[in-house]
């Protein structure tokens, strides 16, 4: 039998246990209400987290290129990134797969499995960039907002009509 046969029968254990190490990277009682309810309007996080480890498990057991695997990563770390997670605590998840592969698999399918979840964590924290990136901006462009407000009502900038733009151009 191939790996990825292996994991497509393995995988509720895969997804059961990957989650649970998931939910224990946070705070104990976040990851006691985490764990609780798959319901997504209860437990949003906890929901979107299960659903995220669910699509990568599926992804890697099919063909997948590092742009599916960052697609499928995305709500997972699109949260960790908005939350108080370094990039290594934020990717840190990942690398829980390969401890659980060691439990589940025989050696000659770990050393098969190691490499995929090594893409994984490099998609990641590609992934977790991106979106601090974007965070980044949307500071950065509030913070240009607020001052350029702050000015206007100070008086000390205006806006200026297209009257002015063509006055200027005729000088």
């Amino acid at each position: 039998m191939n790996i990825k046969q292996t994991l497509k029968e393995n995988k509720s254990l895969f997804l059961k246990k990957w989650f649970q190490a998931t939910i224990e990277t946070y705070p104990k009682d976040s990851a006691r209400i985490l764990g609780k309810d798959a319901n997504r309007f209860d437990n949003p996080v906890g929901a979107i987290t299960r659903e995220s480890l669910e699509n990568i498990l599926d992804l890697i057991t099919d063909k997948y290129s590092e742009e599916s695997l960052e697609k499928a990563l995305d709500p997972i770390i699109r949260i960790r990134a908005v939350q108080a997670f370094n990039a290594s605590e934020a990717v840190s998840f990942v690398f829980a797969l390969k401890k659980i592969g060691q439990g589940i698999l025989d050696d000659s399918h770990q050393r098969q499995f190691d490499p995929m979840v090594d893409q994984i964590a490099l998609a990641s924290f590609n992934k977790f960039m991106k979106c601090k990136e974007e965070i980044f901006l949307l500071k950065a462009t509030e913070s240009k907002r607020r001052v350029h407000r702050a000015f206007e009502r100070a008086g000390l900038v205006a806006e200026l009509k297209e009257n002015d733009l063509l006055g200027s151009k005729k000088s």
